[in-house]
């Protein structure tokens, strides 16, 4: 599954890209306050552009083992519980991120069908700043799948690789 490890690192890239956009947009409509001067719909790209900074970094972060886990319980189990308590809880994710993916991507097609814009000064359509939602969350799905696999073949997690 390299394709997909390369996809999130793809992800992560543009999720970080998206990050300094943010800084970009709020430097210039500052620098335009100082001249007097407004950017158009500023706000709304720096809120456009934290959404897909959020939700593209999902699958880097699950590639690399650092989204939030509680391994309280992994402490105080049995050896022999872990792996069933791993995939449980991988198949519990998988869901979760599969029924958001899909959701979402129904929301997207949505505001696409409607032909929906923003109300604020620039009327840019909705589903373009929304699609990292449904991409976000669709290869979370997939890097939670590839950490089933993992788990059921008795590989190690990249949980467990980083402590």
């Amino acid at each position: 599954m390299i394709w997909l490890e390369r996809l999130a690192r793809l992800c992560g890239a543009l999720a970080a890209l998206f990050l300094c956009l943010i800084g970009v947009v709020v430097t210039a409509q500052i620098v335009a306050r100082l001249f007097s001067m407004q950017i158009p719909a500023s706000d709304d790209f720096a809120a456009w552009c934290m959404s897909a900074s959020v939700f593209l970094a999902l699958p880097y972060a699950m590639l690399h083992g650092d989204h939030i886990r509680v391994s309280l319980l992994l402490q105080v189990m049995p050896a022999r519980l872990h792996r069933p308590y791993e995939v449980l809880a991988t198949v519990l994710g998988l869901v979760l991120a599969a029924w958001c993916a899909w959701e979402t991507g129904l929301f997207v097609y949505e505001s696409y069908m409607y032909n929906e814009v923003s109300q604020g000064m620039l009327a840019v359509p909705l589903w373009i700043p929304q699609a990292g939602m449904p991409i976000g969350l669709g290869l979370l799905a997939l890097m939670l799948l590839r950490r089933l696999l993992r788990c059921l073949q008795g590989q190690e997690l990249e949980a467990t690789e980083h402590g």
